[in-house]
């Protein structure tokens, strides 16, 4: 079947009609025709799987991974990177006319689009490490093109390494890099003897048990090597922890946080979501007062251990200590950057009802974005939003929406 690209749907997938009815085709580019196969069919739309391309887009290039397509971790390696950054611009653009925002929004690329992920996560499956795709089959893989150079050089280590020794009961290794090492952490289901080797040697390597590693009831069973990391962002050294959040590209995420900081000098400022405190630090040397929440304790602890003497941190939920709080104190502004799942009602109302004058909210995820933008703008207008790219080659972006109390 002949389809010809339309649009493109927020997921990255081309968009075309074939006898009225949507289709779905990843990999695709507006204006182009191609042959689809493998047509999937519900109710309201179709799924297609890209079969060949008839007529291709200008910016149709080769792609730079032997698993594009084929791993589902990338959408958009078969156009240009400057292709790429209008698609997103335009699929950013799309989705915030559902919150009547239709003014010019800026962007930051990333300097890297390969190579610029400072973690990464494979699944340990039958004696190899690979990707568990969409559809939920397993492909192993050498190298991920996404990833750190010296993660790359790690992954060839570590599967030479898995073929000495036989795990039952290994889920998945997760690489991050530092400024001067690799953190390499293992992840079992259950209990199981470790075997070192003299292949870990230049590692630093963690051994947890439970099913998520950034979870509080996953528990570090042991180390070797074990010695103080840091990652460095805007001249400051963060410590680096086996499970806490961190962004994985340190450029673009340097200028998300030289944005905010910017914004906020001389406020006194709640950082909802804080992670291990590093946003919170930076705004701490511009700021008045910076008071962080976050709910994993292993990411507070890092937070307690930088702070200074106008930061102050708090181990919790949002959704459970954000009204006290405000009930407290006033502060200037918030920033808001939850997981995908967004902000709990109880903390955009907590937010509306201290009318705090600015707030600025972080999301990699258009659905929960726009949701609490919604009920946010009942009480707050869209001043700008900014897209910094933090994940090129994915249909994934960093927003950073800035709203200010309706007068």
């Amino acid at each position: 079947m002949q389809v010809e690209i339309i649009d493109i749907s927020h997921s990255g997938s081309g968009v075309g009609k074939v006898d009225g009815k949507v289709i779905f085709i990843p990999f695709t580019d507006i204006g182009e025709i191609v042959e689809v196969k493998n047509i999937k069919s519900n109710s309201k739309f179709d799924r297609g799987e890209l079969e060949k391309v008839i007529l291709s887009s200008k910016d149709r290039c080769e792609p730079f991974c032997p698993y594009f397509s084929k791993c589902g971790g990338c959408d958009f390696q078969f156009v240009s990177y400057e292709r790429e950054l209008e698609i997103k611009l335009q699929i950013l653009k799309n989705e915030l006319k559902k919150v009547n925002f239709f003014e010019k929004i800026e962007f930051f690329p990333s300097k890297n689009r390969f190579f610029y992920r400072n973690k990464i996560k494979l699944t340990y499956f039958n004696g190899k490490l690979g990707y568990h795709t969409l559809s939920n089959n397993f492909i192993e893989i050498s190298n991920c093109p996404l990833a750190d150079k010296e993660i790359n050089d790690a992954i060839e280590t570590l599967k030479k390494y898995l073929k000495e020794v036989k795990y039952q009961h290994l889920t998945s290794i997760t690489f991050r890099k530092s400024d001067d090492k690799i953190l390499i952490t293992f992840l079992f289901k259950e209990k199981e003897k470790f075997v070192y080797s003299k292949s870990l040697d230049n590692f630093v390597v963690g051994i947890f048990i439970g099913k998520v590693l950034e979870s509080d009831k996953t528990k570090l069973i042991e180390t070797f090597n074990f010695c103080e990391t840091y990652k460095t962002m805007l001249g400051t050294k963060i410590p680096l922890d086996f499970k806490s959040f961190f962004q994985v590209n340190d450029n673009v995420a340097e200028k998300l946080y030289q944005y905010i900081l910017n914004n906020l000098k001389d406020k006194k400022v709640i950082n909802a979501y804080s992670g291990q405190g590093a946003l919170s630090l930076y705004l701490a040397k511009k700021c008045q007062k910076v008071v962080g929440i976050e709910v994993q304790k292993s990411s507070h602890l890092i937070a307690e251990k930088i702070k200074t003497s106008n930061m102050e941190n708090i181990n919790g939920l949002v959704e459970e200590t954000l009204n006290s709080l405000l009930e407290k104190e006033n502060f200037d502004a918030i920033v808001l950057d939850p997981a995908r799942e967004g902000c709990q009602e109880s903390v955009i109302e907590a937010i509306k009802k201290a009318k705090i004058k600015d707030v600025f909210y972080i999301s990699c995820n258009f659905s929960t974005l726009i949701r609490d933008l919604k009920k946010l703008c009942e009480n707050y207008i869209i001043e700008n939003v900014k897209m910094f790219d933090m994940f090129p080659n994915t249909a994934n972006m960093e927003v950073c929406v800035r709203l200010s109390l309706k007068k």
